[in-house]
């Protein structure tokens, strides 16, 4: 695969370089080990946001093609490709050139962003929601960024768009009392008494909170994408 990333949680998923699309750098990000563990993935993120950013007709050209080759497979590893769309950005993040490889994508896919919660980005999320193929926006929010949720809680409840949030069991809990909605709590800690906490919200993804095996859970849980 030239572009898409082959991903045990979401089968497949597109990927960019996170110094040149990411306005937050996380300090949970397994990115960085990625890119650390696997110099040749650190490379496709690399040339993906290079690719995207200066060419994006040709970038959907070619995400196009990979996917139909992938969808048509015999292996098992993409059994359940059908069964979800795609997650953009499993790595990096939205950034308005974008817009231009997005129009283009022949399949379905979903969007999770911290970049789309800003003042900066706002604009976009109405142009993206023009997109058939799109099947949901997830603002994403943790304790770097809950300071954007006021800018964008217009669009709590509305068709395609979820709000979602990172981090440990208390900060979630802590901002749930305050009065923030969220859909979706994506819970960083791996320790078993976190989890089981996490595992209390129903909110929490079931996969982080341990509900559900790692293994192609995103093709059997739609929180983030129906």
């Amino acid at each position: 695969m030239q572009i898409f990333t082959q991903n045990s949680k979401t089968i497949l998923s597109v990927d960019f370089d996170r110094k040149t699309t990411c306005g937050q750098h996380c300090s949970y990000c397994y990115v960085e080990n990625m890119e650390r563990i696997y110099p040749a993935y650190k490379n496709k993120i690399i040339r993906n946001a290079t690719w995207a950013k200066e060419n994006g007709k040709d970038f959907a050209v070619k995400l196009n093609q990979e996917y139909r080759k992938l969808e048509n497979s015999r292996s098992a590893v993409y059994k359940r490709l059908s069964k979800l769309p795609i997650r953009i950005y499993g790595a990096g993040d939205f950034i308005s050139e974008h817009t231009w490889f997005l129009i283009d994508l022949d399949f379905k896919f979903f969007i999770i962003s911290k970049n789309l919660t800003t003042l900066q980005y706002k604009t976009y999320v109405e142009r993206l929601l023009t997109l058939d193929n799109l099947t949901s926006i997830v603002l994403s929010f943790d304790e770097q960024n809950i300071l954007n949720y006021k800018g964008v809680s217009g669009y709590l409840g509305k068709d395609r768009m979820k709000f979602a949030f990172t981090g440990i069991e208390a900060d979630f809990n802590k901002r749930k009392s305050e009065g923030f909605v969220f859909d979706i709590f994506f819970n960083i800690s791996k320790k078993k008494v976190e989890r089981e906490k996490s595992a209390q919200h129903k909110e929490a993804c079931p996969c982080d909170s341990g509900k559900l095996a790692h293994k192609e859970s995103c093709s059997y849980c739609s929180k983030c994408w129906k």
